[in-house]
């Protein structure tokens, strides 16, 4: 593995990590994760145990790159709103995330936890939104209303879905939907329940508690 891809899947993989996860949880920028005890851990959890282990580079060159990553994460002067990080955020979880979780799949056995967990908060983020007035998808976030930003075929998929619908069903309709997802994610054994489970936990638990316990099984 080249250096620098080894550092756009690790700071793809942080980013999704944060992305809908953060905001559903109440923040609205990278320097409110980064400050959030909660969200840190999951953050952190996500990298030492998940991402950083699957990275085909020496361990000394591995951990350069997290702190680098991790620092430039923190520069209150380049603080980046997460509604920007969820833009197109199907797109770059598939891109960024899915090569990684594979990757920790064929070593492990096992599905990721917290990598998995940004995929349950993406479900949760995009099937909420209905088209408005204007035409744009809106969702809402403790009764505000926010602009899902994607590709407008995948866009209609979630919106024919629903965030309280039964988890298992929800995680088989967006796994399994080749308008979302250039293959069926049903594949990959373990996830779609390891994702329904998640879902459940998000539903009854609400995201903080769903959160801790997406690292605390791992």
């Amino acid at each position: 593995m080249e250096k620098h891809e080894a550092r756009r899947m690790m700071e793809g993989c942080l980013k999704a990590l944060i992305a809908q996860s953060g905001y559903l949880a109440g923040l609205d920028t990278v320097q409110d994760c980064m400050k959030d005890q909660d969200v840190r851990a999951f953050l952190g959890h996500g990298l030492l145990d998940e991402i950083m282990p699957v990275m085909d580079l020496p361990r000394e060159e591995v951990n350069a790159l997290a702190m680098e990553i991790c620092g430039e994460m923190e520069k209150p002067n380049v603080d980046i709103p997460l509604l920007t990080l969820c833009q197109n955020g199907a797109r770059a979880w598939e891109k960024n995330v899915l090569p990684v979780m594979e990757k920790y799949l064929n070593r492990e056995g096992t599905i990721p936890s917290c990598l998995s967990f940004s995929l349950s908060c993406l479900m949760m983020y995009f099937s909420g939104a209905r088209k408005n007035a204007q035409g744009a998808f809106e969702g809402l976030r403790a009764g505000e209303p926010y602009i899902a930003s994607e590709d407008e075929a995948v866009l209609s998929a979630f919106a024919r879905l629903s965030p309280d619908m039964p988890p298992e069903t929800l995680a088989y309709a967006v796994l399994s939907d080749r308008d979302i997802w250039e293959r069926d994610l049903r594949e990959m054994e373990g996830l779609a329940d390891k994702i329904a489970d998640q879902l459940r936990d998000l539903q009854i638990l609400g995201l903080k508690e769903a959160m801790k316990r997406s690292y605390e099984k791992n």
